[in-house]
């Protein structure tokens, strides 16, 4: 066969891999926008430092593979697209072929971002070009004979080999053996509440449409929010700002090594000013240090209206950002002025992860509901159901559809039966709709009134606790018991309550162990199907400090975190610890 004829034989060929490849990444592109973002890590996992790490390297990961994903487009234009004019060959890689294969990812990208298509989608072009790039260079080193394929791997080994060398070079730089030297803000009680107190009288959705509210924050007030924030995953975190007339910086340090090494950190600061007028953020850097590299502001600015412009069209920044009228900063202070936010439907899943498993948890726990509501009709006029009957009767129903089902699916549906019924019906905003809103009615009213040795507010707070556990973490469900208590100490609460937070602990370890694994989750439906003591469960907790105002939790405790405090907590565990059912 006549080598023209052979050549224009392998340039169809490409053509028809270049089209056929093509045709496979928009296909690609369509379903990734039909299926929506699933990059987005719930605020749970924010709290666990590992899980954060985590979920940054999942990125990186994707970024990699979608980087692999484009080297073919590249590499088919480069062997498809014929070689320009003499002078033009002497370019490691035809800028034909690249036009036609950047056009490819523009056109892919557009497709997954459709109709939604802004200045931050410049940023999710940068890795595919890359791949683009990548495979023409292979593609053009192909055509130039055996022996620029003979070099080739040696080549891409080298490059691979330069990308991890500085790769880590820079991890190695960025971490540090020791956290940024300043303190993080101390967190009391008493200025949880106050910040609680302001913020809530300050809120957003409580604006009539047209109305504004102005909410200032002093730097400590800012310091003392991250402080608690970061406190709740990990000790090895601490964030700090400062504010100056139109300016700010930030640092935060998070440690990065496991626990039993010796801990090493992750230091970032940063300084610039941010501005936002009218919905419209503004962010310009002025220094930028990760760990021990200097990252000059002339590489990060071009890169702020990109992030910006992504801020802006993020589900979860988006209604806040077109609620905010204007975000100064002052000597020591920062100020917002925005008006009412209107959450679209769907934001809180966006923001705490989906609400369900699925819908065979939701039947599950319908069918719980059904059978306790139904259960707490059937009594005798005037008697109130026990905490015990509705524990036993939910795992029993669990032990039943377990014989042929998940049983830490169906313990998981027992828990949050139980702690919409017994607990708060709030919860129903995480979980789904699971309750019959116009049936039962006098039958949820007595589920309500279901005491733990004969205490009502210690039903709520272990079916809550549990139902927490499994929506979020255990660490998020302790703090929030652990908040609760911290408000009650206040001027008008009842007071902290060790007892209530032994209520809270019960809960949560309740719930972990009744969906560790299969063999825990039926374990935890044979001790509690056929009756039960409440000990195995809940041991004794009349006999701990109640009422606490919080002067007293600071003076004879030492506050959260105290002496005192922490001698009540390991008891706490021990007790917890002795129950049957956790042993």
């Amino acid at each position: 066969m006549p080598a023209a004829a052979t050549a224009r034989r392998r340039a169809f060929v490409n053509w028809l891999g270049l089209i056929a490849y093509s045709a496979l990444l928009m296909g690609r592109s369509w379903w990734y926008n039909r299926a929506g973002d699933t990059a987005y890590a719930p605020v749970w996992d924010m709290q666990d430092s590992r899980r954060l790490l985590a979920w940054l390297g999942g990125l990186v990961l994707t970024g990699l593979c979608e980087f692999v994903v484009f080297i073919p487009v590249g590499l088919l234009a480069a062997l498809a697209v014929p070689r320009g004019p003499r002078p033009l060959r002497r370019l490691p890689i035809n800028l034909v072929a690249l036009l036609v294969a950047g056009a490819v990812a523009v056109l892919a990208t557009g497709i997954e971002v459709w109709p939604v298509w802004h200045l931050g989608t410049v940023a999710s072009l940068v890795v595919p070009l890359l791949g683009c790039l990548f495979g023409g260079w292979i593609g053009m080193a192909w055509r130039r004979g055996r022996k620029a394929r003979l070099w080739l791997m040696p080549k891409i080994a080298l490059l691979m080999l330069m990308i991890l060398l500085g790769t880590g070079v820079l991890l190695w730089l960025s971490i540090e053996a020791e956290p940024l030297p300043f303190e993080a803000a101390p967190v009391t009680s008493a200025e949880k509440r106050e910040l609680v107190r302001l913020i809530r009288s300050k809120s957003p959705r409580s604006l009539e449409q047209g109305r504004t509210h102005t909410l200032r924050l002093t730097a400590h007030d800012v310091n003392v929010l991250l402080s608690w924030g970061l406190s709740l995953g990990s000790a090895q975190r601490k964030a700090h700002v400062s504010f100056a007339p139109d300016a700010g910086s930030f640092a935060v340090s998070v440690g990065v090594s496991p626990s039993e090494g010796k801990p090493r950190y992750l230091n970032l600061r940063l300084a610039g000013n941010m501005r936002i007028e009218r919905g419209r953020l503004r962010v310009h850097v002025d220094r930028c240090r990760l760990g021990r590299v200097t990252i000059p502001a002339w590489l990060i600015n071009p890169w702020c209206p990109v992030i910006a412009s992504q801020l802006a069209h993020d589900r979860r920044s988006k209604p806040f950002l077109e609620a905010m009228e204007r975000i100064t900063f002052g000597p020591d202070w920062i100020e917002a002025t925005y008006t009412r936010v209107n959450l679209p439907p769907g934001f809180r899943e966006d923001l705490f992860g989906p609400s369900t498993a699925g819908e065979k948890l939701l039947a599950a726990t319908r069918a719980q509901v059904a059978n306790l509501l139904t259960t707490a009709g059937q009594l005798p006029r005037g008697e109130r159901p026990q905490f015990d009957m509705c524990l036993q009767t939910a795992f029993a129903l669990a032990r039943e559809r377990s014989v042929e089902g998940d049983p830490v699916m169906e313990n998981r549906a027992a828990i949050f039966a139980l702690g919409t019924l017994l607990g708060h019906d709030r919860l129903e905003e995480f979980l789904g709709s699971v309750v019959p809103k116009r049936r039962h009615r006098s039958a949820q009213r007595a589920l309500r009134r279901v005491a733990l040795r004969e205490r009502t507010d210690w039903t709520k707070h272990f079916c809550v606790s549990a139902a927490l556990t499994l929506l979020s973490d255990t660490i998020v469900s302790d703090a929030a018991g652990l908040f609760k208590e911290e408000l009650d100490a206040g001027m008008g609460g009842s007071g902290f309550s060790f007892a209530d937070l032994l209520a809270d602990r019960a809960g949560t370890t309740f719930a972990a162990q009744a969906t560790r694994n299969e063999g825990t989750a039926r374990a935890m439906q044979e001790r509690l199907a056929d009756g039960f003591q409440i000990d195995d469960v809940f041991p004794p907790a009349a006999d701990l400090p109640e009422g606490i105002p919080d002067t007293e939790l600071q003076s004879r405790y030492g506050g959260v975190g105290g002496p005192g405090y922490l001698r009540l907590t390991e008891e706490i565990e021990r007790r917890i610890a002795v129950c049957a059912a956790y042993r």
